[in-house]
């Protein structure tokens, strides 16, 4: 995950682990920190593992977001498109989502997260979005307790499934197209590590 906004920071220069502080260098709070990667996933069944650790509550969300670019090198530029179904607009004088849109296909789901109480969150980023409706089958916490959370995108299907320690919960979100980037948002002082994996049997 190499692209970092405020709050977050790679810990002991591994791309792969993020770090979440509520105070920045400076000294000022940070509600939340994103990290987006810029490994673009086009095709195909994707896993990764979000492996969190030493947090302070289950505030985390992990989950899938648009190719973007982030527009300048600032680290006090902060960044939360889970909580806003605005979020294209509400950030575009730090982010251009314009540079692969062609590629999104006929899809509304531009934004889309497992929450750490086990709610989904989506949204198209230009007001859509699931405000009031965020259950899903088989949904499921993932606690406080250090834990290995797995996502699977499957672009040939249009899903992404969820996993708990190697176990599957289910499908939480179905009618996706286009071309996804793993990322995650941090509401909590956590560690967290983001690993491609292969999926459990």
């Amino acid at each position: 995950l190499d692209i970092l906004f405020a709050g977050a920071s790679h810990l002991e220069g591994s791309k792969a682990t993020i770090h979440f502080t509520r105070y920045n260098d400076a000294g000022d709070y940070v509600v939340n920190g994103s990290a987006i990667s810029s490994h673009i996933m086009r095709s195909g069944r994707h896993y990764a593992t979000f492996k969190a650790r030493q947090m302070t509550s289950d505030r985390i969300n992990i989950g899938i977001i648009r190719p973007l670019l982030k527009k300048n090198d600032r680290m006090d530029s902060e960044f939360h498109p889970v909580c806003w179904d605005d979020f294209r607009t509400r950030y575009d004088s730090d982010v251009d989502f314009t540079i692969r849109a062609s590629h999104w296909g006929d899809g509304n789901v531009n934004c889309c997260t497992y929450f750490g109480d086990g709610a989904c969150y989506w949204s198209s980023g230009e007001g859509e979005g699931n405000l009031f409706d965020r259950e899903w089958p088989r949904n499921e916490g993932m606690g406080v307790d250090p834990c290995t959370m797995g996502l699977l995108l499957d672009l040939n299907a249009g899903t992404l499934t969820v996993y708990k320690n190697s176990r599957r919960l289910g499908i939480m979100m179905r009618g996706l197209t286009g071309e996804y980037c793993w990322m995650v948002t941090l509401l909590t002082e956590c560690i967290i590590s983001v690993e491609r994996d292969v999926p459990p049997e």
